[in-house]
Formats: C-alpha cells, sequence, structure tokens
C-alpha cells in the first residue's frame, strides 16, 4: 500500500507544471531554470512560464539588462525543439495568452530578440548584441530565411569587432574556433551564404 501511495504522489508531481524545479523569486535563477527545462527536459509549458513571470519581474524592477535577456530567453524558447513537441496544445492555446500564434512563433522570435537587441543597443552592450544577432541568424534559420540568416550572422560579426575593439583582452570561448570571425564563417558556409 506505502509503495502505491509513493508511486501515485510521483504521478502527481511529474504532472505539475515545474515538477522539480524548486521555487523562485529571483528572475534570473527562473531564466536559468526554463533553459533547462526546455533545452535538456524538452518541457515547454513550464519553462515559458518561468521565463513570462520574469520578464513581468524584471519590468516591476525596471531592470533593462535584465529585461533583455529575458527576452533573448523567451525567443529561444520560441524557436525550440521543445514547442515542436508540444506543437498540438500551442497551435490551440497559443503563446504569450494567445498574442503569438503557433504559426507565427518564428516571428515573434525576432520581435522578442528586436525588442532585447534595442536595449543592448542603447546600453551599448557589444557582447549581447553579437548573441542577440546570432540568434535571429537561427531562429531565420530555423524558418528557412537564408538571406536574413546572413544578413543577422554579418551583423553577429559587426558587434564582436566593436566588443573586441572595447576589450582586447577579452578571451571568448568558440568551441575550437580559432576567431569568431572563423565561427562566423563555418555558419554561413553551412546556411549556404553566397560569398
Amino acid at each position: 500500500m506505502r509503495h502505491i501511495i509513493i508511486i501515485l504522489t510521483l504521478i502527481s508531481l511529474a504532472g505539475c507544471a515545474a515538477a522539480l524545479v524548486p521555487y523562485t523569486s529571483d528572475p534570473k535563477q527562473k531564466i536559468s531554470d526554463a533553459y533547462w527545462l526546455f533545452d535538456n527536459k524538452q518541457r515547454a509549458l513550464p519553462a515559458q512560464k518561468l521565463i513570462l513571470e520574469a520578464i513581468e519581474i524584471y519590468k516591476k524592477n525596471d531592470d533593462k539588462s535584465g529585461l533583455a535577456q529575458a527576452y533573448v530567453a523567451y525567443a529561444v524558447f520560441l524557436r525550440s525543439y521543445a514547442v515542436n513537441r508540444y506543437a498540438e496544445h500551442y497551435k490551440e492555446t497559443g503563446f504569450n495568452s494567445g498574442k503569438i500564434t503557433f504559426e507565427d512563433r518564428f516571428n515573434g522570435s525576432i520581435e522578442y530578440l528586436e525588442k532585447s537587441s534595442a536595449i543592448y543597443e542603447e546600453k551599448q552592450e557589444y557582447d549581447n548584441l553579437t548573441n542577440t544577432y546570432l540568434h535571429m541568424g537561427f531562429t531565420y534559420l530555423a524558418n528557412n530565411n537564408i538571406p536574413k540568416v546572413c544578413d543577422m550572422y554579418l551583423k553577429s560579426l559587426d558587434m564582436n569587432k566593436l566588443f573586441m575593439e572595447q576589450n582586447p583582452d577579452a578571451k571568448l570561448n568558440l568551441g575550437g574556433f580559432k576567431s569568431y570571425k572563423d565561427y562566423i564563417d563555418n555558419e554561413m558556409q553551412q546556411a549556404k551564404c553566397p560569398e
């Protein structure tokens, strides 16, 4: 009997939106937990909830840098495999209280990345702009818009150059590539960008 109660308890926990994720009011931790949920566990529903909660906290606290990071997280979420896995659910409900449809999720992703880039441009955070434009490229790639992919990769490279000019001693982890240009050249080649 005790084993049945334990099993039933575990089953009910598995059904909870954010089971196995401890509650936190820290928006940065919410974003981290959301990435873990949608990247590693393909659990889109609780991930979306955490990101939207973080966005609201950052807005309430007038934390623009945090808000920009949350916008990037939501953009990455919208194009994620986890979302594809729950396609039927999102076709019915949409995202963000129905403001974004499943069919329009890539455009929604770009909109959130544009919100983020506007904040980073204002703050002249070229490292974050490098990543934001790179994510735009990835989103356009997921939507098979190759001309835009190539444009965003080049914009990312331009932002990286500005960042490196201001931070010549910065060390970047490029996964085996000698320079960010080499990394972008490889991504452009894979996307079949014109030479």
